[in-house]
């Protein structure tokens, strides 16, 4: 009967530490369980608590974490707003190799928020070179555009451009940015294209206004003293009538000239303005309105 005893309580001790084994392991899956239903759920302070307990139980079992599982806690961590938690995890993931679209635009964002520009580059850059076709390009585009053009990479940031969405190369924020590259560059038809772009979204942009009104004035100008001096060379009927023809255009440049320079001078009565009015003006010959902005020009 001794023996039986004996041989009982030490099955109910082996049943015990299996049982107590069992236990352990279902912990282990329970807290992944939770992770997900909490995830599904929309409630990411419980979804990343139970993470941190299952990365805690692994640990204490010397067990492997997959990447995957520290990135897709890393991203519950971030709607938790456990940034501290979520850089920690998306950089277990990232030195064991792994990434995705989603886990690189999350720590884009962390690095943001933190003012760590190199470390936010890095990691935009990463993803254009990896996920060209990922419905989130045209966003990081316009971010790295923005960052490029701030640290002075215009060459980068022209190359990028027409990475930007239809609707950011028709916001005044990135037009006029561009703007300023083209203009930087000596691209004269691309400028004149940005910056009539930029007086549709804003009709009294300042720069974009001048930039078109000197540039009609002195392509007029230019092209007037051109066709008269060619005139005066050979003053033949067949080259009268080239001039006649030739000043049409030449008017209708100095239209568009005058049209941005009295929106300017709406704007802010400038001595500069009015000398361009006056000049104009001089060339329609109306010597009325020529005299009165030549008052203002003085």
């Amino acid at each position: 009967m001794k023996y039986y005893t004996q041989k009982t309580a030490w099955g109910l001790l082996v049943l015990m530490i299996i049982l107590a084994s069992c236990s352990t392991s279902k912990v282990i899956v329970m807290h992944q369980d939770v992770a997900a239903t909490e995830e599904a759920a929309g409630n990411y302070v419980a979804a990343t608590e139970a993470w941190n307990n299952y990365f805690d139980q692994q640990l204490k079992k010397g067990e492997e974490v997959t990447p995957e599982n520290f990135a897709r806690a890393a991203k519950s961590a971030v709607k938790a707003e456990r940034n501290d938690l979520a850089e920690s995890w998306f950089s277990l993931a990232k030195s064991a190799g792994y990434t995705d679209p989603e886990m690189q635009l999350a720590l884009a964002d962390l690095y943001l928020g933190k003012n760590q520009l190199s470390k936010e580059l890095a990691e935009l850059e990463l993803f254009r070179e990896k996920y060209s076709e990922n419905e989130g390009i045209a966003k990081v585009n316009a971010r790295l555009f923005d960052i490029y053009t701030n640290i002075g990479e215009e060459q980068k940031a022209l190359e990028i451009w027409s990475g930007l969405s239809d609707k950011d190369r028709h916001t005044e924020k990135y037009l006029n940015k561009y703007f300023k590259i083209v203009m930087d560059q000596d691209d004269d038809s691309a400028t004149e294209e940005v910056a009539e772009a930029l007086i549709k979204v804003n009709p009294s942009h300042v720069k974009a206004l001048e930039w078109l009104g000197e540039r009609y004035y002195h392509k007029a100008e230019n092209q007037y003293k051109k066709e008269l001096a060619d005139y005066k060379k050979n003053h033949t009927h067949l080259q009268y009538l080239h001039l006649n023809k030739q000043l049409k255009i030449i008017n209708a440049d100095f239209k568009k000239s005058l049209d941005h320079f009295t929106k300017l001078w709406e704007i802010e009565q400038k001595k500069v303005y009015a000398g361009y009015l006056s000049n104009i003006y001089t060339r329609f010959e109306n010597t009325q309105k020529a005299n009165y902005y030549r008052k203002f020009a003085n």
